[in-house]
Parts: C-alpha cells; sequence; structure tokens
C-alpha cells in the first residue's frame, strides 16, 4: 500500500522583503513518519515550518508563494481558518517556553480555549498528554508546581504534552533538544518515535546523529533549496548530490 501523503508542498517561495528564504520547493510529507530536516544555519528549514502553519502572516515583510495542501486542502487558498489550522498542527521550539503557572494549569490552558471545561475530561487530557509525552511518572504527583521548576528537558516534554493536549494532526519540532542534554534528548526522542504512531512529525535538526537516529526520511537544505530528499538510511549512506555528503560528514556547516 501507498503511503499517505499527509502534508504536499509545490513550488513554494517565502521571500522577506526582496530576499528570497526558500526558494521552488516542492516535497511531501507522509502521514505517521517522521521527516527530519538538516542543513547549515539560514537554510530555509525553520521558514518552512512557520510556512505550515502561517506563522508568517504576522509578518507584512514576508510573502509565501505556491501551495502547500494539508490532506488534500491548500491552506493558503481554501476555507481553514487560522484557529483551526495552528489546533492542527503543533510547534515545538527551541527553547522550551512553559507558562509561568503550575504544571496542570499549563496543560488545560489549551483545551479551556476550544471551550472544554468539565474537570474530569480536563484531568483525563492531563494525564493522557503527560503520558504520551513520556513525563507522566516524573510530575504525576506535583501537578500544582510551577512548570518553571522543571528541567529543561521536563520543560520541554510538558511543551510537547502541552501541544497534544489540543489533539493536533501534525507536530513540528524546530531544534527541540539544541539547549539540553544527552539524557533529556534520548528522553525527546523517544518520544517522537512513539508519537508518530498517531501524529505525522517534522523535525529541524542542527544535529546529524539525530536526523539519522529519528528519521524516517531527510531533506537537505542548503541556502534556500532542497538540495534532496530521500529515505534517511539512504541519505546517511549512498546521497545523491556530494554536497549532502559534504554536510552530514562535516566537511562544512
Amino acid at each position: 500500500m501507498d503511503k499517505q501523503i499527509k502534508i504536499s508542498v509545490k513550488d513554494l517561495n517565502i521571500s522577506y522583503d526582496s530576499n528570497r528564504i526558500v526558494r521552488d520547493l516542492n516535497i511531501d510529507v507522509y502521514a505517521n513518519n517522521i521527516l527530519t530536516i538538516i542543513g547549515p544555519a539560514n537554510s530555509g528549514k525553520s521558514s518552512f515550518l512557520r510556512a505550515i502553519n502561517r506563522l508568517h502572516d504576522i509578518n507584512p515583510d514576508a510573502k509565501v508563494t505556491g501551495t502547500i495542501k494539508i490532506d488534500e486542502k491548500d491552506i493558503y487558498k481554501d476555507d481553514i481558518r487560522l484557529y483551526d489550522l495552528r489546533k492542527m498542527v503543533g510547534m515545538i521550539f527551541a527553547t522550551p517556553t512553559p507558562l509561568p503557572m503550575s504544571i496542570y494549569d499549563n496543560l488545560v490552558y489549551g483545551p479551556k480555549l476550544h471551550g472544554i471545561s468539565n474537570k474530569q475530561n480536563l484531568s483525563e487530557l492531563v494525564e493522557e498528554s503527560l503520558k504520551a509525552a513520556s513525563l507522566w511518572d516524573e510530575v504525576k504527583d506535583r501537578l500544582d508546581v510551577s512548570a518553571i521548576c522543571l528541567s529543561g528537558g521536563q520543560q520541554q516534554r510538558l511543551c510537547i504534552a502541552r501541544a497534544l493536549t489540543v489533539k493536533p494532526e501534525i507536530i513540528m519540532f524546530d531544534e527541540p533538544c539544541s539547549g539540553l542534554d544527552p539524557i533529556s534528548t534520548s528522553k525527546v526522542e523517544a518520544t517522537m518515535l512513539e508519537l508518530k504512531k498517531q501524529y505525522t512529525i517534522i523535525l529541524v535538526t542542527n544535529n546529524v546523529k539525530q536526523a539519522a537516529r529519528v528519521g524516517d526520511q531527510t531533506a537537505f537544505f542548503l541556502m534556500g533549496e532542497m538540495v534532496e530528499v530521500n529515505k534517511t538510511a539512504v541519505v546517511f549512506t549512498t546521497p545523491s548530490d556530494q554536497r549532502t555528503n559534504d554536510y552530514i560528514t562535516g566537511r562544512f556547516g
């Protein structure tokens, strides 16, 4: 059976003023897979993620052309509300961003905004999302403690859990482990591998070893262009472009 295409990107260009950040990008992202995106700084990796949940809309100098379809719906042209899009597409950033409130209140904040008020339902959501983010056993007895008191790795997994409470379909990670120690990084990676059973995941990472560990597919971006995309094992063993090989072997970047 052919893999289901969750996100289809055609002829995507992203510019700030006259500076083109992403050039003529064409890529498909498969459901229940992890697409890892590697490449040096200023290659357009994060700009690509921001285009998928239309974060560029808040920047009047940004221009996005081309097509991004999620489940065959064009997110820039079809009748899709930003409210619904950003519920569908969760985003985890490099620096953990817990709200200055308790662990529990961090997790129920989103569901309450979306109209869930029943305490039993909220409590079930909290437990379910923390378990999915591999954090439940570490915090279940201190849900009333401020989230700011958690370690960096725990805060990042809390942010993952918080994204899960609103039932997204896609989760995007923008260098989520850049500030974490190896043990915390390992836990976040294990969480991603478990989450792909239910979600479609895109991971931007500067750590090529991380991409090799968790990616089903890997795309290499360079100076705003996608040099190649293929199964991760192929990209890391027999890349089709010498620039990809030079990057993953540490010759530049």
